[in-house]
């Protein structure tokens, strides 16, 4: 437990509220807003209190409120006015806030809140798209920066991934047809960034398609074992850790050799495959740059 991150710098306040450093020490000087330790170097360090604190004062902020206005106010007051905003206009920010503090506090009480006050008015679809995505870019943003840990990601992600499973339970389940693919998702072996993926069987299962799901890090072998299994299939497959050159470029001359043919399609998902874009590969191959990219295609 040692490892996990409950202070801050003010380099992880600009990594994760997007206010700048130099800002959040005027605040702290000019108002008093925060009351950090600092080290004997002056480093200061901040707690997961004024973490919460900050996403409220920058909240209020966007929405009008003078910095020196709310300065005035107590914690407990800043708190309180920031959780009147949740309405269409700014309801993503406010349930953004939500899911970081439920992340940094691993605090499951905390997300099912947020993610109750999401769906209020709104489908699941509704609520991944405009909260869920938004959140998981950031979580990307943070590992580059370096502002969470393993642990953070997997409390917080599996967390997600529940809420998934269970609009999937939620829905019959569609048969093969001879006339129409099956679509078999699988991240390739080494890819293991399974939650666009599991949403995608969402979508597709609540168009009425027949799917087969088999989640992460499936071998190239396994798959070709597959190719009897339906007469028409879309294979997807989702890169987001692998090197696009050479290695997605090998593996698909693997699936252009092995996989598809007439009836037979591969779809790769993926936001750097732009970059190899002008390669020429069979018309069975097609290429989206992400989930939503494909859901547009369906």
């Amino acid at each position: 437990m040692g490892n996990i991150k409950n202070v801050f710098t003010t380099t992880d306040f600009e990594n994760i509220t997007g206010i700048k450093a130099h800002t959040i020490r005027i605040w702290e000087k000019r108002y008093n807003l925060f009351n950090p330790e600092k080290t004997t170097r002056n480093v200061r360090h901040y707690s997961l209190q004024e973490l919460q604190k900050l996403l409220n004062v920058a909240l209020l902020q966007k929405q009008g409120y003078k910095i020196s206005k709310i300065a005035k106010l107590t914690e407990a007051e800043i708190a309180l006015k920031a959780s009147h905003f949740i309405n269409a206009k700014i309801e993503n920010d406010y349930i953004l806030n939500q899911l970081k503090l439920a992340m940094f506090g691993f605090d499951t009480a905390l997300f099912n809140q947020a993610y109750q006050q999401s769906l209020e008015g709104s489908t699941f679809r509704e609520v991944f798209i405009k909260n869920f995505t938004p959140f998981l870019y950031f979580l990307g943003e943070l590992w580059h920066t370096q502002c969470i840990t393993a642990a953070h990601e997997h409390f917080i992600t599996n967390l997600i991934y529940q809420k998934i499973q269970v609009e999937i339970e939620k829905l019959p389940t569609n048969k093969k047809q001879a006339d129409k693919p099956t679509y078999i998702l699988y991240l390739p072996e080494e890819e293991m960034h399974e939650i666009g993926l599991l949403f995608l069987n969402y979508e597709l299962k609540q168009r009425g398609f027949h799917t087969i799901y088999l989640g992460r890090s499936i071998p190239f072998d396994d798959l070709c074992k597959l190719r009897t299994i339906s007469p028409v299939i879309h294979w997807v497959g989702i890169f987001t850790m692998t090197p696009v050159t050479p290695v997605v470029l090998d593996y698909l001359d693997q699936v252009n050799t092995s996989l598809v043919n007439n009836t037979h399609q591969f779809w790769a998902v993926g936001h750097n495959l732009k970059n190899i874009e002008n390669h020429s590969f069979s018309p069975q191959i097609k290429l989206f740059p992400s989930i939503k990219a494909v859901i547009e295609q369906l």
